[in-house]
C-alpha cells in the first residue's frame, strides 16, 4: 500500500474492477485473509477519546492471550500510528503487501505510519474508498483473534464502505456522559442496528477524575446517561473509563496505559471492558455457527449482496 503517491480513480463496480483485475479488489464481503472476526470502534462525535481506547482495549487483549490487530480507519486524522508508538514507515513482505507494524504486542496499520504528520490528506469520497479497501486486502495481516478497527467520528461514507464491503463480526461505541455526545453516539448505534450490525456495547469515556491524593472520584459530568442510553437502545454498558492525565502523558510518548501501568485505575477499567468484549464476540460467534439458516455469515452476506442489488 503505497500512500506516498496519488492513487488512481478506484472503478466503482464489481464487473469493472474484475475486468481491470486491479490487485487490491475482493469482492464485497470477502473475508480479510487470516482475521478471524473483525470489530468496528466508533464514536458519534470527535475528541471522546475513540482511538485512546481502541489502542488500550488492543493492548489489553493481547495481554489476555489473542492475537490482536488494529486498522485505522481514520484516515483524516489518524491516531493510531502515535498512540501504539510505531513510527514512520512500514516494511513490505515479498508479494508487495504492506507488513503491518509491532508494537506492545499489537499489529497495526495507519496512514500516519506512511505520511509525515504535518500532511493533510485531501481526498475525495472514491480515493478514500480504494484506501479502505486496501487496508484490509493489500496489507499481510497476520493471522488475528480480532482486528479492530479504529473509525472516524460519524456515520458518513467511510462506515458505509467498510460495512459493505467488508464482513463485520460487531461494534462499539464510544462517548462522553455529556448530552451532545450522547445523541450523536445514538445516531450510531441507530445506524449500526439498521444495518443488521451486533452493537457490542457502549464505552463511557473520561466519566470522573480520580484524585491521586486521596483516591476520590469527582464526577465530571451528569452521570447516569450512558447507562440510561445502553437500557434504551437495548446494548450492553462496557464500563466508565476516569480521566487520567498521566495516562495521556504516556499516549503522546507512544505507550499505552494499559501496557505501561496496569495497576492504574484507567488501565483496569479497560482490562475489564477487554474482558466483556471478548465474551460478546464469542457468543456472536457461537450465535451464527448455531445459525438454522445456511450460515450465519452467509446469511449476512446475502443481506448485503440483496441491499447493494
Amino acid at each position: 500500500m503505497d500512500l506516498k503517491k496519488p492513487f488512481p480513480v478506484p472503478v466503482v463496480s464489481a464487473a469493472a474492477a474484475r475486468r481491470a483485475e486491479d490487485p487490491w479488489y475482493a469482492e464485497p464481503q470477502s473475508p480479510v485473509p487470516g482475521v478471524r472476526d473483525v470489530v468496528l470502534v466508533g464514536s458519534g462525535k470527535g475528541g471522546v477519546g475513540k482511538s485512546t481506547v481502541t489502542v488500550n482495549l488492543a493492548c489489553a487483549l493481547a495481554a489476555q492471550g489473542l492475537r490482536v490487530g488494529v486498522a485505522d480507519a481514520d484516515l483524516y486524522g489518524p491516531s493510531v500510528a502515535r498512540l501504539l508508538g510505531t513510527g514512520a514507515g512500514l516494511a513490505h513482505g515479498e508479494d508487495g503487501r504492506t507488513v503491518p507494524a509491532l508494537a506492545h504486542g499489537v499489529h497495526a496499520v495507519s496512514v500516519a505510519n506512511i505520511l509525515p504528520p504535518e500532511a493533510a490528506l485531501a481526498w475525495k469520497g472514491p480515493l478514500v474508498a480504494q484506501a479502505l479497501l486496501q487496508l484490509f486486502h493489500e496489507v499481510a495481516w497476520p493471522d488475528l483473534d480480532l482486528l479492530l478497527v479504529d473509525l472516524p467520528p460519524g456515520t458518513g461514507d467511510v462506515q458505509l464502505t467498510l460495512l459493505e464491503q467488508v464482513p463485520v463480526s460487531g461494534a462499539l461505541l464510544v462517548t462522553t456522559p455529556q448530552r451532545l455526545a450522547l445523541a450523536d453516539a445514538e445516531r450510531g448505534i441507530a445506524l449500526f442496528h439498521e444495518l443488521d450490525i451486533p452493537v457490542f456495547g457502549l464505552v463511557e469515556n473520561m466519566s470522573h477524575y480520580v484524585c491521586p491524593c486521596c483516591g476520590e472520584h469527582q464526577p465530571l459530568f451528569p452521570e447516569g446517561g450512558v447507562r440510561d442510553l445502553a437500557a434504551r437502545r437495548h446494548v450492553s454498558y462496557l464500563g466508565s473509563v476516569p480521566l487520567d492525565p498521566a495516562g495521556q502523558a504516556l499516549a503522546d510518548g507512544g505507550t499505552p496505559l494499559v501496557a505501561a501501568q496496569p495497576e492504574a485505575a484507567a488501565a483496569q477499567a479497560f482490562i475489564a471492558m477487554a474482558e466483556r468484549l471478548r465474551a460478546a464476540v464469542e457468543l456472536e460467534r457461537r450465535a451464527l455457527d448455531r445459525s438454522p439458516e445456511a450460515g450465519g455469515r452467509e446469511a449476512h452476506a446475502a443481506f448485503w449482496e440483496q441491499l447493494l442489488d
